[in-house]
């Protein structure tokens, strides 16, 4: 009996090929780069909410060094919103702010210009921030009875920058620095006024020329 071992070989070589290739065929698929329209794109974040907690810490530390017991809690809450690539607009509001004799309470806007980003974007990177602030003031005289309420207006500019934070980078760290001038808007108005006895005119923290502005917070972007 004559064999036909051409034909023989040739299939043999036609089933190995096509199990080499299925076998192949995976590593090939994972080396292979995607499309730019397949890679997942980073995430756009416009908004931001952001809590001062800075200021709780140098607060209590502050009252605590007086001599003075319990615990402060300032609330200074931020929302900040993305105008343009490098552009933000950024709304605060302070309460329960101050001390236990000087009691704050107020509303800021502030636009943000993010000078460096490096490679990010969406509400990160080195800033400057020119502020405008409203402050009420309630303060309790150390000569007498008396109670003053004052409202004051502030200008400034604040430097900083916000990082993000975790593994999606939606969590922020935000410090800033700056110096603010405060002026008083109208008369004041004064509780428990003795009449004969005289009133003492004290100035508020913030009346003392440029004063020091600053955060530490922790926000969220989304």
């Amino acid at each position: 009996m004559i064999r036909n071992y051409s034909r023989t070989f040739h299939w043999g070589r036609l089933v190995s090929a096509l199990l080499l290739a299925t076998l192949l065929a995976p590593a090939a698929q994972a080396q292979a780069p995607l499309p730019d329209s397949l890679k997942p794109t980073p995430g756009v974040y416009r908004h931001a909410l952001r809590l001062d907690v800075g200021g709780i810490l140098a607060r209590n530390l502050a009252s605590s060094g007086l001599g003075n017991s319990g615990i402060l809690m300032p609330l200074l809450l931020g929302y900040e919103r993305q105008l343009r690539p490098r552009l933000s607009a950024n709304a605060e509001v302070l309460v329960n702010g101050g001390s236990p004799e000087e009691r704050a309470w107020g509303l800021a806007a502030q636009g943000r210009y993010y000078y460096y980003q490096g490679r990010q974007t969406g509400l990160v990177g080195l800033y400057a921030a020119p502020t405008l602030s409203y402050r009420g003031i309630q303060q309790e005289s150390g000569y007498g009875p008396e109670v003053v309420r004052r409202k004051l207006g502030g200008v400034g500019v604040l430097l900083g920058a916000q990082l993000p934070l975790g593994a999606q980078r939606r969590f922020l760290l935000d410090v800033s620095g700056g110096l603010m001038s405060w002026t008083r808007i109208g008369q004041d108005k004064i509780q428990n006024y003795r009449r004969g006895g005289g009133y003492y005119e004290e100035e508020t923290y913030y009346e003392n020329g440029s004063v020091f502005d600053g955060r530490i917070s922790l926000g969220y972007r989304f």
